[in-house]
């Protein structure tokens, strides 16, 4: 198996995931986590793709968007030829960088586990920009 690959599916997801091309509802995706976080005081959130779960605080719209966005990541692993077996965890890291309501600033941080327990720490993602109140 292609285990080496997953360094890159997991960056890439994310990145898909936290661009100007996800949304929740009306609103990007970032915009929803970054207020999210700002709204109850938290500097950092850990998405769960696997579970489809959002910590500390749980969101159903987010888990929602979680819930679709673990498909598309399965989509990826499958078009790679990698089983879905072969990741035990898939977390999103996401760090609140900024304080302001009208400028989103967030950077995230995928880390992997595959089926040896191997630990793959992905390239981050950040996104920074400002969205009206």
């Amino acid at each position: 198996m292609k285990l080496k690959k997953l360094k890159s599916i997991g960056h890439n997801a994310a990145h898909s995931y936290f661009s100007t091309m996800s949304h929740i509802g009306q609103q990007y995706t970032c915009t929803v986590l970054h207020r999210f976080a700002l709204h109850n005081d938290l500097s950092q959130l850990e998405l769960d793709v696997l579970k489809a779960e959002m910590h500390p605080l749980r969101s159903t719209e987010v888990e929602a968007s979680l819930s679709n966005f673990r498909q598309q990541f399965f989509d990826l692993l499958q078009h790679e030829d990698i089983s879905v077996e072969a990741v035990k965890s898939y977390k999103l890291v996401v760090e609140r960088l900024g304080d302001r309501v009208d400028v989103i600033d967030i950077c995230c941080r995928p880390e992997l586990v595959d089926m040896n327990d191997k630990v793959h720490v992905c390239a981050g993602v950040w996104q920074k920009y400002p969205e009206s109140v």
